[in-house]
């Protein structure tokens, strides 16, 4: 220390030696002795910290003091810095975004931070401690397995694990993807504890599925725009000489009406002239690139009349059609002779596939938030089969035998809803039948390129 002994010993100390002396001569034992702990500067002026014991003994007629000065100056330093970084530690646990869970050997949870809390909903009172409700979230089967991967060397170094999903249970009873990492901590070759750390999947699965969907209708959109110019272009192409058989093919009729069986021949050329002109118009319908006159108007109104136009063909004789439409459904703004296209096509559809027997529902209600609306309608046929679900709105994919259809209806309904920023899904009912789900803003996103009317009423 360098210094002089009555520097280092503090006047307390000094009492106490003295006080020590003054029982010995007053006869009160024949040794005593104390121990205690001295902070003092050293030469450069920082602390030092000594463990002090001090006895008084006599030894014939004489007093000795014996001062015994043990330095625990870097044992406390090392304990301060031990807890500064056990806080620190401690601090990072708690402050992660990330879930963080360590159990010790038995499986009983001894930490369970904030983001750990934040993700599953349980405190961490609720866990810690608690191996019953630490089994709640962390199913025992998905527990086991992670400790014989953790074991193993097939995933990796023994004792880690990287990134891999699993699900968790919340508070709440929900299914959480988590991406999930754990590790096995040892003192020697001793397990004392494992420590997993998860983060939540969910937000991050939901904005995949966003992007998978988007790029989905992005690829339909192109698909159906190249399509589109070329139909239009051979729409084009063949309806001139469909014209002139027409009109050659009236001219012939006229001239051979005396002859009952060349009469006959004629009337199938005309009308199968009259059905290329019907598929042409429809490819026509499919190239249009954008809404023709846009108005504000009622779907219930649309639908309404759609039905009562379509239920009067003798398809739909034996065809019950449920309406469930809300007379509180909000009016949109877009084309409706486009849109009575949509629900015709999907009609007949659902006709087709019920074989002339059966039901079809249509409903409407506002979206969610007030702004769309939603339009469903189901049918109790065969429903879609999951291997053709992602085909159904292609171009001139069709399920009907040759002669029976074009395949175009239902890509013609895509083309209409996507030019009115809607949507349309499609899906097999529980008790069986297909349900297409259309969704529809309140205004179709090109506004303003066409002019705003109101329909007289």
């Amino acid at each position: 220390m360098g210094k002089g002994l009555g520097e280092i010993i503090s006047p307390q100390h000094q009492r106490m030696a003295a006080d020590l002396v003054r029982m010995l001569r007053e006869g009160y034992r024949e040794e005593s002795q104390f121990c205690s702990t001295l902070d003092r500067p050293d030469m450069e002026g920082e602390s030092r910290f000594f463990e002090t014991c001090m006895a008084a003994s006599r030894i014939g007629k004489n007093i000795l003091t014996c001062i015994y000065l043990r330095d625990l100056t870097y044992r406390i330093k090392i304990h301060e810095q031990l807890q500064k970084t056990n806080t620190f530690l401690n601090n990072i646990i708690r402050c992660s975004v990330d879930g963080i869970v360590v159990v010790d050997p038995k499986g009983v949870p001894i930490i369970f931070n904030e983001g750990a809390e934040r993700i599953l909903g349980y405190r961490a009172e609720e866990i810690v401690g608690n191996r019953q409700n630490f089994f709640k979230f962390y199913r025992p089967a998905v527990a086991i397995e992670v400790m014989r991967r953790l074991r193993s060397n097939e995933y990796g170094p023994p004792d880690r694990l990287g990134n891999m999903q699993v699900t968790f249970i919340n508070k709440q009873g929900e299914e959480v993807p988590v991406n999930f990492s754990a590790a096995i901590i040892r003192e020697g070759t001793q397990e004392i504890a494992s420590v997993g750390i998860f983060s939540d999947l969910r937000e991050h699965l939901k904005m995949r599925r966003e992007l998978e969907n988007s790029q989905a209708q992005l690829l339909q959109a192109e698909k159906i725009a190249g399509l589109g110019r070329l139909a239009a272009g051979v729409a084009h192409e063949i309806n001139n000489p469909l014209a002139g058989i027409l009109i050659y093919a009236e001219i012939l009729k006229r001239d051979l009406e005396e002859i009952a069986g060349a009469r006959e021949n004629v009337e199938v050329i005309i009308d199968q002239t009259v059905r290329c002109q019907q598929i042409v118009n429809r490819l026509l319908e499919f190239s249009r690139q954008s809404l023709g006159q846009k108005m504000l108007f009622d779907l219930n109104e649309v639908i309404s009349r759609c039905v009562d136009l379509i239920s009067h063909q003798p398809l739909f004789h034996d065809i019950e059609i449920n309406r469930d439409l809300d007379p509180e459904l909000p009016q949109i703004i877009g084309d409706p002779g486009q849109l009575q296209q949509v629900f015709t096509n999907l009609l007949l559809n659902a006709a087709d596939a019920l074989g002339g027997h059966g039901k079809i529902g249509i409903s409407s209600l506002p979206k969610p938030g007030g702004d769309g609306v939603v339009l469903t309608f189901t049918d109790t046929g065969p429903g879609i089969s999951p291997a053709i679900k992602d085909k159904i709105f292609d171009p001139f994919f069709t399920t009907k035998p040759p002669g029976k259809g074009t395949g175009l209806g239902l890509s013609i309904v895509y083309g209409v809803l996507q030019r009115h920023g809607g949507t349309i899904e499609v899906d097999s009912a529980p008790q069986g039948g297909a349900v297409f789900t259309l969704t529809l803003p309140l205004d179709s996103p090109d506004y303003g390129e066409i002019p705003f009317e109101i329909p007289e009423r």
